[in-house]
């Protein structure tokens, strides 16, 4: 098959080379003028190791990257409240990696043998036609193919012009940078206040990808001042991390917002990644949701000779998985909500138990009832 891919992100590249290891002809075409290798940084927990482990060779990664083999969470006074192993609760999964966010585009874009990508250049809108699909682009040009995959992001304009589905805010802020690792953090390291919380995770040698959120009615700033404003009562460990920000730093700021339960699909279009079902990241599964829909359809593609089917075995194989990671993204974001008594005495005792229930389902290979 011929695949029209929207968006050059980790949804839309990890989908072309998925669609290449099967054999099928991809096109991507990219709104941005370039390859999408700013951001700061990402975290992929065993799910997503082993997804992308289907793609790529690891073991590269890792030397760019580093392993993260324990989670721990402070109070915002520096008080240990829970700490475990990701070695141990993933190790039949993949290891946990922490990496610059460009480190992982490129190593997608390296991968890709026979798929041409076109910057500067977004799907707007498509049409069926009687052999397979039309996709019209932004500069007016036009590709045929047998089906698009919309994978432009939370904001996909795809999604906009078939149901007008549009995200809606989780009323939360959120800042991210990478920064010099002063504090020596070795683990994937958070500490909770009452309604923030800051976050901290080893991506190379002596960088440090630095995440920080709070309610968006409490933001004054989005700049780095903005970021020391609102944490600067924080203790060590991630304290002085923050402390240490040069008011130039470079800082991604914006509100996290969520795609509402998206099944709907359309004859020749299909929706994967955050275009088709983006949540709060704190399940840490935007990158690893991405990776496993591009492996999925990419089957399931391979597997039928007509489009219609692809479309309704694509929605019934994510479905359940995707609206997991949901459910467990917004009972994380009540927990660090609830009052820092509460919220420190339930993770201090029943922290481990919370974890298994809300990753238990992805540490089993879903795709096994494919592959």
């Amino acid at each position: 098959m011929k695949i029209i891919i929207a968006g050059a992100g980790i949804a839309g590249l990890a989908a072309a080379k998925a669609m290449e290891i099967k054999g099928h002809q991809c096109e991507i075409y990219e709104q941005a003028r370039g390859p999408r290798l700013t951001g700061a940084g990402i975290f992929l927990l065993g799910n997503a190791t082993r997804a992308l482990n289907r793609l790529v060779e690891l073991e590269p990664i890792e030397g760019l990257g580093r392993l993260v083999r324990e989670q721990r969470i402070f109070s915002s006074d520096g008080k240990l409240i829970h700490a475990m192993s990701a070695d141990d609760f993933w190790k039949d999964c993949g290891p946990c990696l922490a990496m610059p966010r460009s480190v992982l585009i490129q190593s997608l874009l390296s991968c890709l043998k026979h798929t041409k990508i076109t910057y500067g250049k977004a799907v707007v809108d498509f049409h069926r036609t009687p052999t397979g699909v039309l996709a019209l682009m932004s500069d007016g040009s036009s590709a045929e193919g047998d089906l698009v995959v919309a994978a432009d992001g939370v904001n996909s304009w795809l999604r906009r012009i078939t149901n007008g589905c549009r995200p809606r805010s989780l009323g939360i802020s959120c800042w991210r940078t990478v920064t010099e690792n002063v504090a020596d953090i070795s683990a994937w390291t958070a500490m909770l206040g009452r309604g923030r919380t800051l976050l901290a995770i080893p991506i190379t040698a002596d960088k440090a990808y630095l995440y920080a959120d709070c309610r968006t009615s409490e933001v004054k700033n989005g700049a780095a001042q903005g970021l020391k404003h609102m944490f600067q009562d924080f203790g060590p460990p991630l304290g002085h991390l923050v402390a240490q920000l040069d008011r130039s730093a470079e800082i991604h700021f914006g509100a996290l917002e969520e795609v509402p339960n998206f099944s709907n699909f359309e004859d020749g279009l299909v929706f994967i990644g955050d275009a088709a079902h983006a949540c709060s990241p704190s399940m840490a599964q935007g990158a690893g949701m991405a990776l496993e829909d591009a492996l999925v359809l990419a089957e399931i593609v391979s597997d039928t000779s007509s489009r219609e089917p692809i479309l309704r075995r694509f929605s019934q194989q994510r479905q359940q998985r995707v609206a997991w990671v949901r459910r467990q993204a917004r009972a994380r974001d009540m927990l660090r909500g609830l009052s820092p008594i509460v919220r420190d005495f339930t993770l201090k005792h029943l922290g481990d138990r919370l974890y298994n229930r809300s990753y238990r389902l992805l540490k089993g290979n879903l795709m096994d009832k494919i592959f």
